[in-house]
């Protein structure tokens, strides 16, 4: 339980870094696409390494199903990390890490048109109160721009898809060892993202500056994703959930040090007003994570 508990702070914790490394490759090198190329290289070789760790382990049901599964992966998480890195150029870290959070809307509205699952009242009541946490987030450090809506739409759209796809892919391995089947999955869809994404590489400026920039963001995303599933795996999916609802609290307090230490080219400044609001919605969001959970 401890080390569940442990894993879920310590993958929302990463997952609140990444973006920060993010927003610093996209603002010093000023093209998301290199940074898609890239960090997706890197965790290529991340995700081959933890497939020779776990294959002897596991069994994957190679089906037609499954890698039709992993194909949407691999388009979803390109077309989702692309948007999220334009909208960084747009959108503050720590404020876009809690603008993430309406991707509860997102999945509750796939749930009920596309896969015809209707919600429990205090699922309606969770995406509610998410929707007005992220509105109140929108309010703090001035409006966002059109463009930075548009990116930060398609970015939830992808990762939502991505989540649904990866979830679905797990339950389809054998065996009731979710953890270490959550491993290999895991291991397999950065490895086939990766090679995707590394041939653009033949049309792309290649540069060892690049990749060594990418290197901090790659590695804290799949750290992140490893620890996500570990979490998943020792005390199970819905405490897990409420566990990484923490990312947009600690996103805040990350970008708190950021401007204390003189970064504010990662964080801009803002005054302490706004600070103290992006603080309560950050935990509106989080509470209504956790009620979602819960009345799942």
């Amino acid at each position: 339980m401890v080390f569940g508990i442990a894993a879920g702070f310590f993958s929302a914790f990463m997952q609140s870094a990444s973006y920060i490394f993010s927003r610093r490759f996209v603002l010093k090198h000023g093209k998301p696409g290199l940074l898609v190329v890239y960090s997706q290289a890197v965790m290529c070789i991340f995700g081959i390494l933890t497939l020779a760790l776990t294959t002897p382990f596991v069994d994957f049901p190679l089906n037609w199903q499954f890698f039709g599964l992993l194909a949407v992966f691999v388009a979803a998480s390109n077309i989702g990390y692309f948007c999220f890195f334009r909208a960084l150029r747009e959108i503050e870290a720590s404020r876009l890490s809690s603008l993430l959070g309406l991707k509860i809307v997102v999945l509750a509205v796939i749930s009920l048109i596309l896969l015809h699952r209707p919600l429990h009242v205090g699922q309606y009541l969770a995406v509610l109160l998410s929707a007005v946490a992220a509105v109140g987030m929108n309010f703090t450090g001035g409006p966002l721009n059109r463009r930075g809506i548009q990116f930060l739409l398609l970015t939830l759209l992808a990762y939502a898809t991505a989540d649904l796809v990866e979830t679905r892919m797990i339950l389809m391995m054998p065996g009731d060892r979710l953890f270490l089947n959550s491993i290999a999955v895991t291991g397999i869809a950065f490895a086939a993202l990766g090679c995707v994404s590394s041939l653009a590489l033949f049309r792309m400026p290649r540069s060892w500056r690049y990749l060594a920039d990418a290197v901090p963001y790659a590695a804290s995303w799949y750290l992140a994703m490893i620890f996500l599933f570990a979490s998943f795996g020792a005390v199970g999916v819905l405490f897990g959930n409420i566990i990484q609802a923490s990312r947009g609290l600690i996103s805040v307090l990350l970008g708190v040090i950021l401007l204390k230490t003189g970064l504010d080219c990662l964080e801009p400044r803002v005054d302490g007003r706004a600070w103290a609001r992006r603080i309560v919605m950050a935990v509106l969001m989080l509470i209504a994570m956790a009620l979602y959970s819960l009345a799942g």
